[in-house]
């Protein structure tokens, strides 16, 4: 079996075309977390624009079935496109994200919902002792979705990156008070 350096290696070295082995590789690997193993995110780069539809589409029909996969597009040209209702017909959920460049998105596609909170890079030195930034507003925005997802009867994974606020771990305890507030 060939080995996978890296997910990214399908993703963003090969756009997906090829990869099936890598995938296969990649997916079996993941497979030994047993049931700790969540969803598993196919993160496009962002110049995988929607031209790119149909190398998705012919992806996702060879993906092992088994585990839970989401999707993360990070180019506009998806917008307003077919992928929702591709990603629905496969079982995979749409990353939900927020993101500096993109616009929010709060479509489930799946029977779980795949968020992440993503910042811009530029914005903090790599000092990520500490919140930078209060996103308590958007925050709070992502918990009424939360709110509709969970009473939908969807699962809800959400992550955050250092780069939201400066610390990931502050976001996601925000977060969390934001969520106990509300009750």
């Amino acid at each position: 079996m060939p080995e996978v350096q890296n997910s990214q290696e399908i993703t963003h070295e090969k756009n997906l075309v090829g990869s099936e082995e890598p995938a296969q590789t990649f997916v079996q690997t993941m497979s030994l977390l047993g049931d700790r193993l969540g969803p598993l995110l196919l993160q496009l780069p962002p110049s995988f624009s929607v031209e790119g539809m149909g190398v998705l589409e012919d992806f996702l029909s060879i993906l092992p079935q088994g585990p839970r996969y989401a999707v993360e597009v990070r180019h506009r040209s998806w917008l307003g496109s077919d992928l929702p209702a591709l990603l629905h017909e496969h079982g995979i959920a749409l990353t939900l994200i927020d993101y500096p460049w993109m616009p929010r998105m709060e479509e489930a596609t799946a029977d779980f919902v795949y968020i992440r909170w993503l910042g811009d890079r530029r914005e903090f030195p790599p000092d990520h002792t500490h919140a930078k930034r209060d996103r308590t507003e958007d925050l709070e925005w992502w918990s009424e979705r939360v709110d509709r997802f969970l009473s939908e009867g969807r699962d809800v994974f959400a992550y955050a990156n250092n780069h939201y606020e400066n610390h990931s771990p502050s976001t996601l305890q925000r977060f969390l008070e934001i969520r106990h507030k509300s009750r």
